[in-house]
């Protein structure tokens, strides 16, 4: 990454890096061109020897946090996302019922257009996958 050199300084003090939104996928950009997620960046960081602190989706805090906030029992919480490790794995690990979007950013790993439903198999396979399976998927 291009960070390299800081990270290196940052890890010279000690100092630990916050990753406040550990996304490794983001919606395609114009060209498809590569993009660096905030998850890659705090990997990398990990792999130099740094020390994370990660808050937000796949983590089981980020979860916790915004039932509490809401004051109702995980039964009485729906999340809905498109993303299998962030939002589906994420809310099973946590207990948090989840409704999977499946025409969103998982689409091509389905073979489906955007906004339209997989076939079985292929729902299954991406729930093998990841290890997770959604309440419901839409």
């Amino acid at each position: 990454t291009p960070f390299e050199d800081l990270f290196s300084r940052a890890i010279a003090r000690a100092l630990p890096m916050i990753c406040a939104n550990p996304d490794f996928v983001s919606p395609p950009k114009p060209g498809k061109a590569m993009t660096y997620q905030p998850g890659h960046i705090a990997a990398r960081y990990e792999e130099l020897g740094g020390r994370v602190i990660y808050y937000g989706k796949p983590h089981p805090q980020h979860f916790e946090a915004c039932v509490a906030g809401l004051g109702l029992p995980k039964e009485r919480v729906l999340h809905i996302g498109d993303s299998m490790h962030h939002d589906v794995a994420g809310a099973v690990r946590a207990g948090v019922p989840v409704a999977f979007i499946a025409g969103g950013i998982e689409h091509e790993k389905l073979g489906i257009p955007s906004g339209e439903l997989p076939s079985a198999a292929a729902l299954r396979a991406l729930c093998e996958e990841f290890c997770a399976i959604p309440t419901h998927t839409v």
